[in-house]
């Protein structure tokens, strides 16, 4: 049962109390009470929505997107890759999109989520401030283990990278359907190459293209690991060869 919700003015205010030992707190970093992981434990909720955080910093080489900057907020910046744009439009629904926050969708881990997935692509790194300070971690370190990463902090900035050409590819039910299988893939102008997949394992993962076929996803009543594995053979293809025309 909760008893008390807070609306800090600061960070600083926020760790305070996310610092305090034998209360069970749950954070709102979203407009969305499904990313605050509310359940029967949870004492009280600290809700992010009045300590900032909502920039969008243009970079050399890609952006800095603050924690509470909203997926529509993200997707209707100019300088936006289109690749990014497509795959954040099929992410959630435009009313979702308005809800959910950059730090929401990274919290959420889901397994399934291309934005991850394209996110792991363009090297991102998770900014989290505790009480001692700030640190960086890599989005897929923090996905492995996302409670370590945080030990008591808060995301307050993701860092991306967006330089070179970039290509996503899913597979769904339906074209509006959360992805079964999902690739994104990004090659620097020196030829390196970032790919990810969703929907093959616990959360979406780097991976190297030529050792897809070494993954074991597991099966779920969408899809079984076999048919998981075949699609994420075929996606990855289909975003090399694109990244491969446009070269």
């Amino acid at each position: 049962m909760i008893k008390a919700y807070h609306r800090p003015a600061s960070i600083d205010e926020a760790l305070r109390l996310l610092s305090r030992t034998g209360i069970h707190t749950a954070v709102l970093s979203s407009r969305s009470l499904v990313d605050a992981r509310l359940d029967d434990t949870v004492d009280e909720v600290v809700d992010l929505q009045a300590v900032g955080l909502r920039q969008i910093i243009p970079g050399s080489a890609g952006l800095t997107v603050e924690a509470l900057v909203t997926l529509q907020h993200l997707v209707e910046m100019p300088s936006l890759t289109q690749t990014l744009r497509e795959v954040i439009h099929a992410e959630d629904s435009y009313s979702m999109r308005n809800m959910r926050t950059i730090s929401s969708v990274i919290l959420s881990a889901d397994c399934e989520s291309q934005l991850l997935a394209a996110l792991l692509a363009c090297d991102a790194i998770v900014t989290v401030q505790d009480v001692q300070g700030r640190r960086q971690v890599s989005l897929g370190d923090f996905l492995d283990d996302t409670q370590v990463a945080l030990a008591g902090g808060l995301i307050t900035a993701v860092t991306l990278q967006t330089d070179g050409r970039m290509a996503a590819s899913r597979v769904a039910r339906t074209p509006a359907d959360k992805p079964i299988v999902a690739a994104a893939a990004r090659r620097l102008g020196d030829g390196t190459l970032r790919a990810a997949l969703s929907g093959v394992a616990s959360v979406p993962v780097l991976v190297d293209p030529a050792e897809v076929d070494r993954l074991s996803p597991p099966g779920d009543f969408r899809g079984s690991s076999a048919y998981r594995l075949d699609m994420a053979k075929v996606l990855m293809q289909r975003v090399l060869g694109e990244l491969e025309s446009a070269s």
